[in-house]
């Protein structure tokens, strides 16, 4: 019996050695470490070329790490470094797997897995029905692709940004959420504009003309074109105008110094971006708050761009050189816009009545550009527009989906006009300006852009899923198309309104947040795992953790039954 005994302790030693790792864990270990053996031999290879990628094995193995501790951690530091660290990620990129990147692109996306699948309900059905057509009708577009490698990298790249779309869901369950999240953005624009500045410091541009158009200097940052640059910081200027204006930040006189003086630090990197269609996206969104909300602002707007076009030849030079190039004749130098509209023209008229409904394929713009485009050359173009390309590649389907997408977002954003009027001018205005850059620019190409603005385009609607749900809606009073209702039907409105708010919770709502808040250590966070509630030191809330419930079976501390304010014993509204 003595060999039994000892084989049983050497197989408990074998299956939980380690303090219990476990048999698995062993295995998972062991193959972890010939998978880092291979990439060690794999990046050192290459990295006599490129020595950036000496690099690459510590930021994974730390990523890895930091995604297996907490991804809550990891998600916050994604967003705060991937911008401003975005030189890094383009000199280890490698053709084939798409190096530092490309994991990081797949990490979100089993983040977001991980998160979704753990408690599905916490999403709205408005939330699926965003993205969902467009992604269905580009996946169909993968099947025949004429490119289908690079066409497989960009739906692998815009599953990422969906991914953070949805997880925003997750990530805001009230206003100081989102405003946390708002702070994350806007911190992340620090070493953005900081890698700027030592660049134009170095002379170092990004980005040349426009296709025949000579543009000057022009200055990207961290991205490897100018155009990124300047819809970042577009983004960047419109969270924190709002969070200016919204009075989160700039309450003392010294803050608001700060905050004003990084705005005209963004407003200038954002001119030597030389990007028209960004300056009229910041214009868009001054103008409307100015008409709205501050009329002031059109003065100041009249006179910085008065003194702006005196003062800065490229200035005028960018607007002016629309006015020049504009016919089509040989030897004659297209503008932009002329050069635009020629390609849009040649696509769409060698376009096949037959295609109309479905297009030719994901990435089959670029890929066909040489046989329709008259000044193709010996080089394959993009469509610069991300409506055109829509339409070529996927069709009229897949351009129904694209409009979807930011229809379906802007009426969720239309729930914040009754309740956030600030927020939501603003955030709509970052739509619309979205959409128009779209038009005429490589959209689908700019990837970390889309990051950060469908980031906060999904916390914006999820606090608008928050603040406004479905059940408050429709409770809501209806008034009659030209009749003012009487005091008392507004009386009446405003009480039913009440009523449907104290007993109307969609499934999403009555769940644990994934909020960035101190948790009691009995309890983990939902991004670690559990759907345990908020300890006592948490916010209240619907769906929130209820202090002292469980111990007393649904019951107060001082014994009576425990229901909402407005909700009688039986649970129908008083």
């Amino acid at each position: 019996m003595r060999w039994w005994g000892t084989g049983l302790r050497l197989w408990r030693s074998v299956a939980y050695g380690m303090d219990g790792a476990g048999f698995l864990g062993l295995i998972g270990l062991a193959v972890g470490a010939v998978v880092i053996g291979w990439a060690s031999v794999l990046i050192g290879g290459v990295a006599e070329d490129k020595p950036v990628m000496l690099a690459v094995m510590p930021l994974v193995m730390l990523t890895a790490f930091l995604f297996i501790y907490s991804r809550e951690a990891f998600l916050i530091v994604v967003l705060l470094i991937r911008a401003g660290a975005n030189p890094i990620f383009e000199q280890a990129r490698m053709a084939a797997v798409g190096g530092l990147g490309g994991l990081l692109n797949a990490l979100v996306i089993l983040l977001a897995a991980l998160i979704i699948s753990r408690d599905p309900k916490r999403l709205p059905k408005q939330a699926w029905w965003v993205w969902g057509p467009l992604l269905l009708m580009q996946a169909l577009g993968l099947v025949y692709s004429p490119e289908k490698m690079a066409a497989i990298r960009l739906f692998l790249g815009y599953l990422s940004v969906v991914a953070l779309f949805l997880v925003a869901f997750f990530l805001v369950q009230d206003e100081d959420d989102f405003n946390k999240m708002l702070k994350i953005v806007t911190w992340s624009s620090v070493p953005v504009a900081l890698v700027s500045l030592a660049y134009i410091a170095m002379g170092r541009t990004a980005g040349g003309g426009d296709a025949l158009e000579e543009s000057g200097l022009r200055y990207g940052g961290p991205f490897p074109h100018a155009n990124i640059l300047a819809f970042y910081l577009v983004l960047s200027l419109g969270v924190l105008f709002y969070r200016w204006k919204s009075q989160q930040i700039g309450k003392t006189f010294f803050t608001t110094a700060v905050v004003v003086g990084y705005m005209l630090l963004l407003l200038g990197l954002l001119y030597t971006t030389k990007t028209r269609s960004a300056w009229i996206s910041v214009l868009l969104i001054f103008s409307v708050y100015g008409l709205v909300r501050e009329r002031r602002y059109l003065v100041y707007l009249v006179l910085i761009g008065a003194a702006g076009f005196m003062a800065l030849p490229e200035l005028r030079e960018r607007v002016m050189g629309l006015t020049e190039g504009n016919e089509v004749v040989q030897y004659a130098k297209l503008n932009s816009f002329a050069w635009r509209k020629l390609l849009w023209t040649d696509a769409l008229t060698w376009m096949s009545p037959t295609r109309y409904l479905a297009g030719y394929g994901a990435e089959s713009f670029f890929a066909l550009s040489q046989e329709f485009f008259s000044m193709a050359g010996v080089m394959k173009w993009g469509a610069h527009s991300a409506v055109v390309q829509t339409f070529f590649e996927l069709g009229a389907l897949g351009l129904a989906a694209y409009l979807w997408l930011y229809f379906s977002t802007a009426r969720m954003i239309r729930r914040l006009f009754g309740v956030k009027p600030l927020l939501a001018l603003i955030g709509m205005c970052l739509l619309v300006a979205n959409f128009l850059v779209s038009s005429s620019d490589n959209m689908f190409a700019y990837l970390i852009y889309n990051w950060y603005f469908w980031f906060c385009m999904g916390c914006l609607c999820a606090l608008a899923m928050r603040l406004v749900p479905d059940g408050l809606r429709e409770g809501r009073y209806r008034r009659t198309w030209g009749i003012r209702p009487s005091a008392q039907a507004r009386a009446r409105g405003e009480a039913g309104a009440a009523a449907e708010r104290s007993v109307s919770a969609t499934a999403w709502l009555n769940t644990v947040p994934m909020g960035l808040t101190r948790q009691v250590p009995a309890q983990a966070g939902a991004l670690q795992g559990t759907s345990g509630n908020r300890g006592a030191s948490g916010r209240s809330g619907p769906g929130r953790g209820h202090t002292g419930r469980d111990a007393t079976n649904g019951r107060g501390s001082d014994g009576r039954p425990d229901r909402r304010p407005g909700v009688g014993p039986e649970g129908r509204p008083r």
